[in-house]
């Protein structure tokens, strides 16, 4: 439909967006590459032609970093202590993960795409994801500088050592459970889920590397290896995962604590909540009577997470295994095996 408008015919009031671009796709999203070249307009020269006559697209476009615009935004008149001049903490963006494998050696056994996170050129992150032996999911944090694009959708960096500044700033956290003798060694090391979650859900930051990956990986729609189906239902699954792929955003763009980028509403880091422990951190208190066996007066120190919460109700309900999986009752509602780890310390006092 945009290809079909004509100069002649087009009258900018008779125009319904919503004929011509459907409602919430944003398109093929950019590579790095076109993130970091984006053509915003003309060049003060205008169009000029190179040698061979050809359009000579470096000197013709006006071009901006989107990566550095957004970094380098800065107040002058912030009158408040303590809180950063920059209104931007850091961007994060989904990398194919065959854009990264040239720059990284010894990592083919990545499975899910990776994260960049970018703090400014010379403090920049990527959070690796792989399947460990037992099938558990592992992350690994890698300082980075200098992440560049090319027209090839390659990316090349350079690696760093650890020091304070980098995004999430675990490495210099009071909080981050792991002695400041063994921090560089640590963060260097493949860790669990529950792993990083033990280490950093006291930190700035609480789990951020965990729900960053959740964020912004790509999750199907349906299961893959569902072959039992008919051919027009695999193709209607085809087209509900492109419409899903239609409307994700380019990138995610964080908030310095205390900025917000919603005048509707006061959350710290954005403006929907953000990743700080102030907003991911909440309470589960169960209270019942004598007959329930929960423990009284008993104080959980392990963290969890929101997925702990419908198995652990569950397991005190006796409607799931030591598996998280239904009871035959649940199971032909349709519920399958339940995700997130139960509260042991809870059920495992139930008589």
């Amino acid at each position: 439909n945009l290809i079909a408008l004509s100069r002649e015919t087009f009258r900018a009031r008779d125009i319904k967006i919503a004929d011509l671009v459907a409602p919430g796709a944003m398109g093929d999203p950019n590579s790095v590459f076109q993130l970091q070249n984006y053509i915003v307009g003309l060049s003060p020269e205008g169009l000029v032609l190179d040698e061979n006559k050809d359009l000579d697209m470096g000197r013709s476009l006006t071009k901006v970093n989107y990566l550095d615009l957004l970094h380098d935004q800065k107040v002058r008149n912030n009158v408040q202590k303590g809180v950063a001049s920059r209104p931007v903490d850091f961007v994060a963006l989904r990398l194919p993960l065959e854009s990264v494998k040239n720059s990284l050696s010894g990592e083919d056994h990545l499975t899910e795409n990776p994260i960049w996170l970018f703090g400014g050129p010379d403090k920049q992150a990527l959070i690796l994801t792989d399947t460990g032996e037992s099938g558990d999911r592992r992350y690994r944090y890698l300082p980075i500088a200098g992440l560049r694009g090319d027209v090839n959708g390659q990316v090349e960096f350079k690696l760093k050592d650890w020091e304070a500044g980098f995004p999430l700033k675990y490495f210099e956290d009071d909080e981050f459970a792991v002695p400041r003798a063994s921090r560089a060694a640590w963060l260097s090391e493949w860790h669990t889920e529950i792993e990083w979650l033990r280490a950093v859900h006291k930190s700035a930051y609480s789990n951020a590397i965990i729900g960053l990956n959740e964020q912004l990986d790509r999750h199907p729609v349906f299961d893959p290896d569902d072959t039992g189906i008919s051919p027009d239902d695999q193709l209607v699954r085809r087209f509900r995962q492109r419409q899903r792929h239609l409307t994700e955003a380019d990138m995610l763009i964080l908030a310095n604590n205390h900025w917000n980028f919603d005048v509707r509403g006061f959350n710290p880091g954005g403006n929907h909540g953000s990743f700080f422990r102030v907003s991911t951190n909440s309470t589960f208190m169960i209270a019942g009577g004598a007959n329930t066996g929960i423990p009284r007066g008993l104080a959980v120190e392990q963290p969890y997470d929101s997925l702990s919460f419908v198995p652990t109700v569950l397991r005190l309900m006796g409607k799931i295994d030591a598996e998280n999986n239904p009871t035959p009752e649940l199971a032909k509602r349709g519920f399958k095996r339940f995700p997130g780890r139960v509260i042991t310390e809870i059920t495992s006092t139930r008589r």
